[in-house]
């Protein structure tokens, strides 16, 4: 036996984790916060492009970009492995719901941050990294599932630490988007645990059943 793996075996997990569910929905994004950090790294001007700037009409697309781009390689360094891992204790909670529900937390998370943050770029994947925070106590919180509780115990004590990040500091750091992430992720799964919106089109993708 080859205890050796191939470059065929390697190509083959790569090709697996790029295309096969669930892997390729963290595998691509942190592709991504990658290439967001070269960017940066290449070229701070376009780097702050792709920011959220509060209340300024370029500010708005970096609700869309700004989770990607990372001022340097300790931001990055500092922000890719939880949200593999967070990341991967949402998908695991329901593969069909992942997308949907990261999606509405950038949204909610960015918005709020554009309406609200303080003017200066603000760019990372923290604020979606406490929104996966906030959506997995959120869950333990309002099902009292055993599972969900595990999970969120858990969480805390890797974890938990995390939540001195919302605290107001001047130190270069997006607070403001630490708080608005775990508000976006405690607030989705507190709407959809509401009784009166178990007919509304989100819980399709997000019940908690």
């Amino acid at each position: 036996m080859n205890a050796v793996c191939s470059m065929d075996d390697v190509l083959g997990i790569l090709a697996r984790l790029f295309s096969d569910r669930p892997y390729c929905l963290l595998a691509w994004p942190a592709v991504a916060m990658i290439l967001g950090w070269c960017v940066m790294a290449l070229s701070p001007a376009a780097g702050a492009a792709l920011a959220i700037t509060p209340r300024t009409p370029r500010g708005l697309i970096g609700i869309t970009t700004a989770p990607f781009v990372h001022a340097n390689w300790a931001h990055l360094a500092a922000n890719l492995p939880p949200f593999l891992i967070l990341g991967w204790l949402v998908l695991a909670r329901k593969e069909s719901q992942f997308l949907t529900t990261v999606l509405i937390i950038a949204a909610v998370q960015g918005i709020l941050l554009w309406l609200f943050g303080r003017k200066a770029a603000h760019v990372g994947m923290s604020g979606v990294i406490f929104g996966f925070l906030g959506w997995l106590l959120g869950l333990a919180w309002f099902t009292k599932a055993t599972a969900d509780l595990l999970v969120a115990t858990g969480v805390l004590i890797f974890y938990g630490s995390m939540l001195v990040g919302v605290a107001p500091v001047r130190n270069g750091t997006s607070w403001e988007g630490h708080l608005f992430g775990l508000i976006a992720g405690f607030g989705l799964a507190w709407y959809l645990s509401l009784p009166w919106i178990t007919t509304h089109f989100l819980v399709r993708f997000l019940s908690l059943q």
